[in-house]
């Protein structure tokens, strides 16, 4: 993830056990999307092995994205809970996908 996320502002971080945040500042929807698919596809083609896997004999990730427009009057709650309900969006169309 760091070695497609490396611009200045931008952060990757561990968010819990197996979860992840990505920040990309200045991004909209649309670049969000492609930097997520470009993640996606990275570690697809590691091809790192995953044994005890009932759904794909390799490790695969899925994303869920949100976007927002900083405001005083909104809690950062709410884009965590927007892009946790879009990972778990993608997690229920397969799985290895971004939403």
């Amino acid at each position: 993830m760091k070695n497609v996320v490396q611009r200045p502002a931008d952060l990757v971080a561990r968010f819990g056990g197996e979860e992840f945040v990505i920040i990309l500042s200045n991004t909209n929807q649309i670049g969000a999307a492609q930097v997520a698919e470009k993640i996606r596809s990275k570690v697809e083609n590691l091809r790192i092995p995953h044994a005890l896997s009932p759904s794909n004999p390799y490790v695969t990730i899925s994303l869920g994205i949100a976007t927002t427009i900083p405001d005083l009057g909104v809690s950062p709650d709410s884009l965590i809970s927007a892009a946790d309900q879009a990972l778990y969006r993608a997690k229920r169309m397969g799985r290895n996908r971004c939403a």
